[in-house]
């Protein structure tokens, strides 16, 4: 009977032990799949990291060549828009009467404090347009050295507008008119840079 029992006993028993060996190995498997698992989540964060920062540089390279290529006395793409945006807005106000009368009897200081409100309202507007999409410490300089670009083209086809009219019996009431007719010209052109950029 005890011989009887052995032989029943060796199959259960030997089952058994396999199935420990194969919990075992299952085990192993599954601690080998989770370390597999932990490592490519690294990596697929690696990459994603990398791809970012390549994008980033990409994209900051090709905008600064783009947006201050003025620095270096180059006419870009977008130093065309900024006059086209400009021309826009000035068109409309360089032919207005009130325009050349307000000018007549401005005062430098609110000559002055118009140059100021214009620059400001360009300036915020290409400022709230670049930190909605890009939140960086480089985008307060950037907006800056745009804003110059914005308000120089701006002045520029301000000039233009009074050259051909020259309705100004003089060179400083010249200046107050390209002054007042640039303010509506950044508006334009900084909403043109609002919507293109």
């Amino acid at each position: 009977m005890a011989r009887g029992f052995m032989l029943k006993m060796r199959p259960r028993m030997a089952g058994a032990k396999r199935r420990r060996q194969q919990e075992k190995h299952v085990k192993g498997d599954i601690r080998r799949l989770e370390n597999l698992e932990e490592r490519l989540e690294h990596v697929t964060d690696d990459i994603h990291k990398e791809i970012e920062d390549l994008e980033e540089v990409k994209h900051g390279v090709a905008a600064r060549k783009k947006e201050f290529s003025w620095i270096t006395g180059q006419v870009s793409e977008l130093t065309l828009q900024d006059f086209v945006g400009a021309v826009f807005g000035a068109m409309f106000f360089a032919l207005t009467q009130e325009v050349w009368q307000v000018a007549l009897t401005l005062s430098l200081s609110n000559t002055f404090l118009v140059f100021l409100l214009s620059f400001g309202i360009g300036f915020l507007l290409v400022y709230l347009s670049r930190r909605r999409k890009f939140l960086s410490e480089k985008v307060f300089h950037n907006v800056l050295l745009r804003s110059v670009e914005i308000y120089t083209m701006s002045l520029f086809a301000s000039l233009i507008f009074v050259w051909i009219f020259s309705l100004a019996p003089n060179s400083i009431v010249a200046f107050k008119e390209m002054i007042m007719i640039s303010l509506p010209a950044v508006i334009s052109a900084a909403t043109a840079d609002l919507l293109f950029y």
